[in-house]
């Protein structure tokens, strides 16, 4: 029998200049003095290999794509255990070597390159949607305390690090950090009217292992307040392509027939195709009253039950192989309670209320 499972993985005085409802303040005036000597707008990308950050490189690498009227220089940062002697070169996509382990922050990214660049978007982070052993590669294997420590130390440690160097900067930097819609919990359904969750929740208090994490990611960018400096936690949802990520892992199960609900079908699923993703990422780089929290999820999110049936529509196969709570519980544990039982429904409030249209609001157009 062929499994179905899902991997996911105070205001200016200067007042308020309305355009596209994006707002002018102190971030619009900190993004052109971070780059006044530029002819550049130049944005570092961290985790710029996967199927975020990849996606994220097409979109800035559009020949139309502008921030502040100036072409975007795109950095990948690459890890690297030595800075050596590599400084910001004058292509439009170029690298840089960053390193997460350093003690002190002017060891983590050169502080000359780090003065031109006038936002870092920090997407790294182990996934939590694989497991370790054989089958790993899959994303079918139940958290270990192994798997567990690694998914929260990738995304702590090398965080603060990073606001830590943005913090000690000279210049003012947007700090947009990755973070998930998994600090909202797993106890959203059909049919229990809770109502859908938005940037305005308090999450504090709310359990379970990728709550905590994200609340902990979060906190770790907290380090790179002051001098200006704006943070913003992308809430993602599970991000969509036919290039990685779930949908490449589910489409084989599908195409070979064996798709179907997982447990009840009931549980929420929020998602975000990768190309309305990487558009948003823009969006945010320039809207500067775009700040803290910030929901990345289509406007419409839908059920378990409703993603089989749409994907399986867009194969044009029949999704009628189910896989029951108990052998989920079985066979992955708790990951398979939170990621594949469990259910969160988000929306985008601070998206929308500046004016960023989506190009897949649904779930059936985010899977084509």
């Amino acid at each position: 029998m062929v499994f179905t499972y899902l991997a996911v993985t105070g205001r200016s005085t200067l007042g308020r200049l309305r355009a596209g409802r994006n707002f002018i303040n102190h971030h619009s005036l900190m993004s052109f003095s971070s780059a006044i000597d530029s002819n550049f707008f130049t944005v570092g990308i961290t985790g710029s290999s996967g199927l975020l950050g990849s996606s994220l490189i097409d979109e800035l690498s559009n020949a139309d794509a502008t921030v502040n009227g100036k072409p975007i220089r795109i950095v990948k940062l690459i890890r690297a255990n030595d800075l050596g002697t590599d400084t910001l070169s004058e292509e439009r996509i170029t690298s840089l070597p960053w390193n997460p382990s350093s003690a002190t922050p002017e060891d983590v990214i050169d502080p000359k390159s780090l003065e031109q660049m006038d936002a870092i978007v920090h997407l790294a982070g182990e996934n939590v949607a694989t497991g370790l052993g054989p089958l790993g590669f899959l994303g079918i294997r139940p958290w270990t305390d192994k798997k567990k420590d690694e998914i929260m130390k990738s995304r702590v440690g090398p965080t603060e690090k990073l606001a830590k160097a943005i913090a000690a900067s000279r210049t003012p930097t947007s700090f947009l950090s990755a973070s998930g819609v998994g600090v909202y919990g797993t106890d959203f359904f059909g049919g229990n009217e809770v109502p859908a969750a938005d940037e305005s929740m308090n999450v504090s208090a709310v359990g379970g292992f990728l709550a905590e994490v994200s609340r902990k990611w979060e906190a770790a960018t907290e380090g790179a307040a002051g001098n200006n400096n704006r943070i913003v936690n992308c809430r993602m949802g599970v991000v969509l392509s036919k290039k990685g990520g779930a949908l490449q892992k589910l489409f084989p199960i599908f195409f070979l027939g064996g798709g179907g609900d997982v447990g009840s079908g009931k549980q929420y699923f929020t998602f975000i195709s990768a190309r309305d993703a990487a558009r948003a990422l823009v969006h945010t780089l320039s809207t500067p009253s775009l700040e803290g929290p910030v929901n990345f999820c289509a406007p419409e999110p839908c059920t378990n039950s409703e993603f089989t049936k749409s994907f399986g529509k867009v194969l044009s196969r029949p999704t009628i192989i189910p896989l029951p709570s108990f052998a989920v519980s079985l066979l992955f544990g708790e990951m398979g309670e939170e990621m594949l039982l469990g259910g969160v429904r988000a929306i985008p409030k601070k998206l929308a209320e500046s004016g960023f249209k989506f190009l897949h609001p649904i779930i059936e157009t985010a899977c084509q």
